[in-house]
């Protein structure tokens, strides 16, 4: 917003330029009001320009506006204030406002009511003019650092609830990711462990009935006990795989030499058979 505020404000300086210029005094008084339009100009539009990086130097130096606003005067007494620099006048405190909320408002609405009663006063000397005319200009300088103040009050809560909906999005998100990884171990465990962990209890169930027979054939029960053996090393191999399903889901991707190391210990570990992975060693630079 203050960036619109700046494009306002120089469109402004621009229109009222050269009725200042016109209307300035020959000599020391047309040097002043060409360097008011130049530093005016210079600063509306750098600003206008490139908020993002010379924002936070006008935030941490009010004084920078201070002494805009004194240039901006200059301006003012020499266009007078029935020209478009009654809208820059007014512009000081919006900004004042919206950077350095209520207080930034406050005195910076002060000043530019006093110098715009001032530059009243002078220029109006020479004839009676309305108590309202006079207090025209400082009223809406007032009304503006006050719409300036609760703007930036409004900007900032409406900043601080975006933030706290995001916070909520993401913790929504996270819950949902983990409901879901809770339902896909759930699925799989069903789909693969749990029915085969079912299988070995079965084939333990008719092991034990064929061993607690009268006269039990060791043949038979031999094939059941193989039958339970293969079952169980099943379940512990779709096991494995779970969990490496799962520690390759967590975050942050495993390097590629350290997985191939983990499945060599695991082919390893399960066939007897001894697997070498040596992993190669980076290249120095030269």
């Amino acid at each position: 917003m203050c960036r619109q505020v700046f494009g306002f404000r120089l469109a402004m300086i621009v229109v009222s330029a050269p009725a200042a210029l016109l209307n300035a005094a020959p000599g020391l008084g047309t040097r002043l009001a060409g360097a008011a339009v130049v530093v005016t100009v210079m600063v509306s539009y750098v600003l206008f320009r490139d908020w993002e990086r010379f924002g936070p130097l006008l935030l941490r130096h009010p004084v920078l506006l201070a002494a805009d606003t004194l240039f901006g005067s200059f301006l003012l007494i020499s266009a007078g204030p029935d020209t478009t620099l009654a809208y820059v006048s007014v512009c000081t405190p919006l900004l004042a406002g919206l950077v350095y909320s209520w207080r930034g408002a406050a005195c910076f609405a002060s000043l530019q009511s006093l110098i715009l009663l001032l530059v009243h006063a002078t220029l109006k000397a020479g004839r009676h003019a309305p108590v309202a005319e006079s207090l025209l200009l400082p009223g809406l300088c007032v009304i503006a650092g006050a719409m300036g103040s609760t703007l930036r009050n409004l900007m900032l809560r409406f900043g601080a609830a975006t933030q706290a909906l995001t916070t909520v999005q993401a913790r929504l998100a996270v819950a949902e990711a983990v409901s879901a990884e809770r339902a896909r171990l759930a699925r799989e465990m069903h789909d693969s462990v749990a029915k085969t962990l079912y299988g070995v209890a079965l084939a333990a169930d008719g092991l034990a009935a064929t061993a607690s027979a009268p006269a039990p054939d060791p043949a038979r029960v031999r094939e059941q006990a193989e039958l339970v053996s293969r079952s169980a090393r099943r379940a512990a191999a779709e096991s494995r795989e779970l969990l490496t399903d799962l520690r390759r889901d967590q975050p942050g991707e495993t390097p590629f030499w350290q997985e191939l190391s983990y499945r060599a210990a695991d082919f390893t570990r399960r066939t007897g058979l001894r697997v070498d992975t040596p992993v190669p060693r980076p290249a120095l630079p030269p």
